[in-house]
């Protein structure tokens, strides 16, 4: 199953479920601001994150600029304590299932939930599509 945690239902969050949905993915939706994560939700996210908080912080997020929130001057418990009370320091949507996580909607990024054989066969359609469209074809029509 794939979890989406957001803050904000903008077209990111709303392209994810779309695409999600799409590749008959289970979603299980949650909005952080009205159920906060916990301390063990939120550790673990950044446990698989790759970047730790570079790829869970919002940096241009209002809330992050008046919280101060630097890796630099900011504890992992003060963190988690930032998150709880003001979930607009993470970005939206995290997307995320027992192993992979994922900020933002980015298709190629999602591609990471879906099995390498679904990955290719997507890639076959889209330069068919192209090739259609262009009629750039290795063989004459």
């Amino acid at each position: 199953m794939i979890c989406i945690y957001y803050h904000t239902n903008d077209p990111s969050k709303r392209k994810a479920v779309k695409w999600l949905t799409a590749h008959q993915l289970t979603v299980h939706e949650r909005n952080i601001e009205k159920q906060p994560l916990t301390k063990a939700e939120i550790l673990d996210l950044l446990s698989k994150s790759i970047n730790g908080t570079a790829d869970l912080i919002s940096t241009r997020s209002r809330d992050t600029k008046a919280l101060q929130l630097t890796s630099e001057t900011i504890t992992i418990n003060q963190l988690v304590e930032a998150i709880q009370k003001s979930p607009h320091v993470l970005k939206n949507p995290i997307i995320c299932d027992e192993s992979k996580l994922v900020t933002g909607f980015d298709q190629e990024k999602m591609g990471i939930f879906i099995s390498q054989q679904e990955r290719k066969d997507e890639l076959a359609d889209l330069l068919l599509k192209q090739a259609v469209q262009t009629r750039h074809f290795a063989f004459p029509i």
